[in-house]
């Protein structure tokens, strides 16, 4: 697959930015740690364990459903008729019975069937869960290297500002400018810092919501090795996207379709196992008896029994069960195919969105260049006496949004490209390198 760096090469400032690890810096490599992070060790995804693990459980209550039952009964009574014959016998009697299921008419592959399909339902919730950890954490990362990435434009901006403000404040003693002039400067170095201090404040509530899905991701920026390869802050990367049909691979990879598929095949079995009551059931059943209650000082007693048990339950109940799961399943059908066309939206949404980015990677470089010569331009003609100060200050502003608009078209494509990534391959495929 292809790698797309999240980091730039620009210098640290010196001052004025938040106390943090610099994201901006970091492979892809590191992205996928703390992928791997958030779906070890988030809560949501340890609770899911859990309830895999109780499905587990109830798949071995269903199996042992085939085996034989079981069951001890004693029983003592008290009778004050003298003439209780049916009760002249012992005052105790224990009875110990092993019952075998022989036919039911597919109740208990039903039910097993249900513990199967229900343990598999868990286990895509989990699946649905880390694809949204994963997802989530995707955001707040790039929210925190865009702030990062912002911040050094801004404070790259404010030096140029203050050499600017030197200088028209010597020219402004020297009687060459006027005192508005200096006025200027010091209003656009006042409006540098004031978005500065907004481009902190957005990075210190990404770090915050960064650290709700891996609490450790100061430590794991300070004790990662991997150095990253430098690139020009700002310089979009174009990402031509393999040949490849993304809109059946993440269908097919897509766990809220394969939690909806096995709800499908869950709500059938369901349903074979309500048509199965319909039907009798077959038994045997072994049982041993000590004691009488009719004759006193009888020998244990074994016996064989063979019977047939069989119940539409209350009134017309079960015929109701049954066209109550038909609706659920229609329900589920409806459902799944909201889900697959909203998936769909989705998917070409973002590869729309990646094809726009790309296409404007160009155009956002020629822009910068363009206000970057434009600076250095109006700037000699100011010196030239041929621009007026107001021009020199605004070229350095265009530089400064020519260079955020091209941070903003990155972010926003490594953000499209790698939820692509995730819905079409999955967080297991992505592992650090």
């Amino acid at each position: 697959m292809i790698s797309l760096p999240l980091y730039s090469n620009a210098k640290d400032p010196d001052t004025g930015l938040p106390i943090e690890p610099r994201a901006e810096f970091q492979t892809p490599a590191f992205l996928h740690l703390l992928w791997q992070q958030v779906i070890a060790n988030h809560p949501q995804a340890l609770s899911q364990t859990e309830l895999i693990r109780a499905a587990g459980s109830d798949l071995k209550i269903a199996e042992q459903s085939f085996y034989p039952t079981p069951s001890w009964v004693v029983e003592r009574v008290e009778s004050q008729a003298t003439n209780d014959r049916a009760y002249a016998g012992s005052s105790q009697v224990s009875t110990l019975r092993v019952q075998q299921p022989l036919w039911t008419g597919g109740r208990l592959t039903a039910q097993l069937s249900k513990a199967v399909i229900s343990e598999q339902i868990e286990t895509e919730r989990l699946q649905e869960v880390k694809q949204s950890l994963a997802l989530k954490t995707l955001q707040a990362w790039l929210e925190v290297v865009s702030a990062q990435r912002q911040q050094k434009v801004l404070q790259e901006a404010l030096q140029v500002q203050t050499g600017l403000l030197q200088t028209i404040t010597q020219r402004a003693a020297l009687g060459y400018s006027a005192e508005s002039e200096v006025k200027l400067s010091q209003w656009r170095i006042a409006q540098a810092k004031h978005d500065m201090s907004l481009a902190a404040l957005q990075e210190q509530l990404a770090w915050l919501r960064l650290k709700q899905w891996v609490p450790d991701v100061a430590v794991l920026l300070q004790n990662w090795k991997k150095e990253a390869s430098a690139r020009p802050l700002g310089q979009g990367l174009v990402l031509p996207l393999p040949q490849l049909d993304w809109e059946n691979l993440c269908l097919t990879q897509s766990p809220t379709l394969q939690r909806m598929a096995s709800v499908l095949a869950y709500q059938r079995a369901e349903v074979n196992e309500k048509r199965a009551l319909l039907q009798p059931e077959v038994y045997v059943r072994l049982e041993h008896q000590q004691g009488n209650f009719t004759y006193a000082n009888t020998a244990g007693v074994n016996r064989l029994f063979v019977g047939m048990t069989a119940s539409t339950g209350a009134g017309l109940s079960l015929q109701h069960q049954l066209a109550t799961l038909d609706l659920k399943q229609e329900s589920t059908k409806q459902e799944t195919e909201a889900a697959q066309r909203a998936l769909l939206e989705t998917i070409q949404s973002e590869l729309l969105n990646i094809n726009a980015r790309q296409s404007k990677v160009e155009t956002l470089h020629a822009n910068l260049k363009s206000a970057q010569d434009m600076q250095g331009a109006w700037q000699r003609q100011f010196e030239a006496g041929r621009k007026s100060w107001i021009d020199v200050v605004n070229a350095v502003k265009e530089t400064s949004q020519a260079e955020l608009a091209l941070i903003d078209n990155d972010i926003a494509l490594q953000l499209s490209y790698w939820r692509l990534q995730v819905m079409a391959f999955g967080v297991r495929h992505w592992k650090p390198a």
